[in-house]
């Protein structure tokens, strides 16, 4: 079974790496990149425009600790991630750090994965490290962060069911439930088949797995706990429960592969789940518009003060 499964696996790359070099092919994707793209910004614009713009400019949350609770959620991914890199690749990283904040900015403001490509080639211009030392430890750490992201969804979709409030969800928008369900059973696949088959995907030695695990379930907690703060933050009298959907709803959405702009898309679909939250829709909008402004803004600034770190010029490891 297992072979047949890799015959199929290695099948598919084969057939894709055929097809995704072809100029129709790459043209077709690009365009329907930009088409979803589009579309997730009108059907935002349209909703928003339903709502009012003067009552959603006039409802941005005033409280200093929704910001605060932000930038720290921003970086919490780069710090973990400069960390996990330094143990798998047994090399101080801290003087530079601006690479991960653009990694970053590559996978949540351009397309998903788009980030490991930058990491690749900046490794491979910038560290004594041969290419498979470099490749080996992105599969690694890519790997282990799917497990601990999985893993995190399926416990928070196991808690909405758990407390009832995952029918509410997925009546919430169109779709809805269906994309929870793939999503539940992808992540849960994924989460098991990684726990399973650790020793033969993951290259990293036994020692620094725990090590490698911990970061990541760490990482996992402490963004959750942040984007929980920052939401009760704004509006402080809604239950827990509806912050705990709307976390949900991110990580359902973070597991769509190539998902362009994430935070556009997130915004789109949560504004369909203020209901739960017990505040007007323009309260909720003006939250949602306030993270996914300071998002873009975040990106913006953070992309052109390490935009030097794509005009290195190329030196062979």
């Amino acid at each position: 079974m297992i072979s047949r499964l890799r015959h199929f696996g290695q099948t598919a790359r084969e057939l894709w790496a055929t097809l995704s070099q072809r100029n129709d092919v790459k043209q077709a994707l690009n365009w329907s990149r930009y088409a979803l793209f589009a579309a997730i910004v009108f059907y935002l614009l349209f909703r928003l425009g339903q709502v009012g713009w003067t009552d959603v400019l006039q409802s941005l949350p005033t409280s200093p600790w929704f910001y605060l609770f932000f930038m720290l959620r921003f970086f919490a991914l780069p710090v973990s991630e400069l960390a996990i890199y330094e143990i798998i690749w047994s090399t101080s990283l801290v003087r530079h750090f601006l690479v991960f904040i653009r990694k970053r900015v590559y996978n949540f403001a351009v397309m998903g994965y788009s980030g490991e490509a930058f990491l690749t080639l900046w490794a491979r211009r910038n560290l004594q490290l041969s290419d498979k030392t470099i490749l080996v430890g992105i599969k690694d750490n890519n790997l282990l962060s799917a497990f601990s992201s999985n893993a995190a969804t399926v416990i928070l979709v196991v808690i909405l069911a758990i407390t009832g409030s995952l029918k509410t969800t997925v009546s919430a928008f169109p779709g809805a439930g269906l994309l929870f369900t793939l999503a539940f059973i992808s992540a849960l696949t994924l989460a098991v088949l990684v726990a399973i088959f650790r020793r033969k995907l993951i290259a990293v030695p036994a020692r620094i797995l725990p090590k490698l695990l911990g970061v990541h379930g760490g990482r996992q907690v402490l963004i959750i706990l942040l984007h929980a703060a920052m939401y009760a933050s704004a509006l402080p009298g809604a239950p827990l429960m509806a912050w705990i959907t709307f976390i949900a709803l991110q990580l359902v959405l973070s597991r769509i592969p190539f998902l362009p702009n994430q935070d556009f898309v997130y915004l789109s679909a949560a504004l369909a789940l203020s209901p739960i939250v017990g505040a007007s829709e323009a309260v909720v909008a003006g939250m949602l518009v306030a993270e996914a402004g300071l998002s873009q803004l975040f990106n913006a600034v953070m992309f052109i003060a390490t935009s030097h770190l794509a005009r290195v010029s190329y030196k062979p490891a």
